[in-house]
């Protein structure tokens, strides 16, 4: 690695200190609470337009549903079927400038789309729909090819002995979730804002008018209470912004309908698909199963949900119909219990419609403005760019009020952070042979390549300091231990958690879900960021409660 590329600058987190005291001391034009995706767009497209911008979240970036997702940017071709037309548009426009402006993150990805007999679509039908799916990208990708049932087979043998009726391959794109997340945050803190998380929001700070004028925040890590001025707070706290509405309003009417997402994991081996499959299994529902490197994913469940926000985990009655759904989609090769690497869950904040199944409820956004306050609700994965957009449309509306003159956004055509300036394949192979150079093995140079794009070359030189860090997190798989300082020093991970779960994916891509790997991960942890013997039980047991969220909804079924 060439010294000027190792003196790059990376796009990263000041100190934590440094940050809360900049939260303290400035009165802000917009503050943004909650830092999934939703929030992290808001104030990625706040700082854009010249503002001066926080952003605050309770846990880790991307802690809740937007690390919990079927990975995918996508157009919503089932959303065809209830007349969204606009949706799959909007969705499909995205999945461009995605693809164009995050290609380390956003990769295009083939799915078959196989249809059972008797199953609610017909081929003659998904062939109408993938024609109209292929007009509304506007030539955005390869066109879908129809298929017989026995060229289904071809293409994935694993499906032999499925009741099939035929089908059809056609284009969308896969992505890192919780990585997309987090370039979102450190791009907004590279055009100004100031992000941290780990500060769960006490109460509103309200004018004698009623407006809202800012908030108080709690530091997770201290206990200690703090007051962040703004003139326009954004709610963008997704399944929790029914519960904040009512701490202020008892009276409040739920505005959300809360939908569980649950996917499983398990070893390629035990269900080797050559590429993504999408089928119909109930009217309105998918099952996928994707490749992921040492995994396949197979989901998604779409269930009503009354429980609490936090903490939500999948039960073994989800588990129990995702596999035996593959079991009539893979008869001769569907996985078993015994063979589920990990199983989580995530929330959908969707919009209440009473009398709609949850399947059909829309995936549209929803954006409510009322004195000093923004809130933003619903909407998907792939349109987080234009729902952040929006949700700051009606905040400068707001700041217009006030005598404040917004820019106009700026994220269209911006490139992420880790984004390259020459085309992925190009890149990749120019830092393969740079990375080759220093000793770094070439199955974990392209890993760093696709998961950090250019700043993988901070990564490399981080290790080329210490060469004991090119140790793999765990044994086979290419996740060196460099990348657990990189994620404290620059990524802005306090916890195993984050590091095992949304930094890497260890949590759902290794059997025994890294559990081996946790006494490393918590010493080097501890040394970077100071712990003491008691911080870093708490970070062990933190991660140990999430395995066994995902233990606990599998072991009924071993038990049978």
């Amino acid at each position: 690695m060439s010294a000027s590329a190792a003196a790059s600058p990376v796009a990263g987190f000041a100190p934590r200190a440094e940050r809360l005291a900049a939260l303290e001391r400035s009165h802000f034009d917009v503050l943004v609470v909650g830092g999934g995706i939703t929030g992290a767009a808001a104030a990625r497209d706040a700082a854009s337009r010249g503002l001066s911008v926080a952003l605050v979240e309770k846990e880790d970036w991307a802690a809740g549903t937007s690390s919990r997702s079927s990975k995918l940017v996508h157009g919503g071709l089932r959303y065809l079927a209830s007349g969204d037309l606009g949706l799959v548009f909007e969705s499909l426009s995205e999945r461009a400038r995605l693809l164009r402006n995050a290609p380390h993150l956003v990769s295009p990805l083939e799915f078959l789309f196989a249809i059972l007999r008797g199953r609610w679509v017909s081929p003659a039908a998904l062939s109408a729909g993938l024609t109209l799916y292929d007009f509304l990208a506007l030539r955005r990708g390869r066109r879908h090819r129809r298929l017989s049932a026995s060229g289904l087979v071809g293409q994935e043998p694993l499906l032999s002995g499925a009741d099939l009726a035929g089908g059809a391959l056609y284009a969308d794109a896969s992505t890192d979730d919780a990585r997309l997340t987090l370039e979102n945050v450190l791009d907004a803190g590279d055009l100004g804002a100031i992000a941290v998380s780990r500060l769960t929001l006490e109460s509103r700070v309200r004018a004698p008018s009623g407006a809202a004028v800012g908030a108080a925040l709690r530091d997770v890590e201290t206990g200690r209470v703090l007051e962040v001025r703004a003139r326009v707070t954004i709610d963008a706290t997704g399944p929790w912004s029914d519960r904040l509405r009512a701490q202020e309003d008892p009276s409040a009417a739920p505005r959300l309908r809360l939908s569980k997402g649950v996917h499983i994991t398990v070893p390629a081996a035990a269900l080797p698909v050559r590429r993504a499959v999408a089928i119909p299994v109930e009217r309105g529902r998918l099952l996928f199963a994707i490749p992921s490197g040492p995994v396949t994913l197979i989901g998604t469940t779409d269930t009503d949900y009354g429980g609490p926000a936090d903490g939500v985990a999948p039960d073994a009655e989800d588990v129990a119909y995702l596999l035996s759904r593959a079991q009539e989609v893979f008869p001769h090769s569907a996985p078993r219990a015994g063979d589920v690497v990990a199983a989580f869950a995530g929330l959908r904040p969707l919009r209440f419609e009473p009398g709609r199944e949850v399947s059909r409820t829309s995936r549209e956004e929803a954006i409510e403005t009322t004195p000093g306050a923004v809130s933003v609700t619903g909407g998907k994965l792939t349109t987080h760019r234009r729902m952040g957009e929006r949700a700051v449309d009606a905040a400068a509306a707001l700041l217009r009020e006030a005598g404040i003159r917004a820019g106009r956004s700026r994220t269209v055509d911006r490139p992420f952070p880790g984004a390259p300036a020459e085309p992925l394949p190009v890149f990749t192979e120019r830092f393969l042979d740079e990375a080759l150079r220093v000793g770094v093995t070439p199955a974990t140079a392209r890993h760093l390549a696709h998961r950090y794009g250019r700043r993988a070359r901070a990564v490399v030189a981080l290790a080329a300091a210490e060469p004991s860090l090119w140790m793999p997190i765990v044994p086979g798989l290419p996740d060196p231990e460099a990348e657990i300082l990189f994620a404290a020093r620059v990524e802005d991970a306090r916890a195993a958690s984050d590091v095992l779960i949304r930094r890497t994916h260890l949590f759902w891509q290794t059997p025994g879900q890294a559990v081996s790997a946790l006494p490393r991960v918590c010493e080097l942890l501890g040394k970077e960021l100071a712990w003491t013997p008691q911080a870093k039980e708490r970070s062990r047991e933190e991660y140990m409660r999430e395995v066994e969220r995902s233990a606990s909804a599998v072991a009924p079924l071993l038990e049978d």
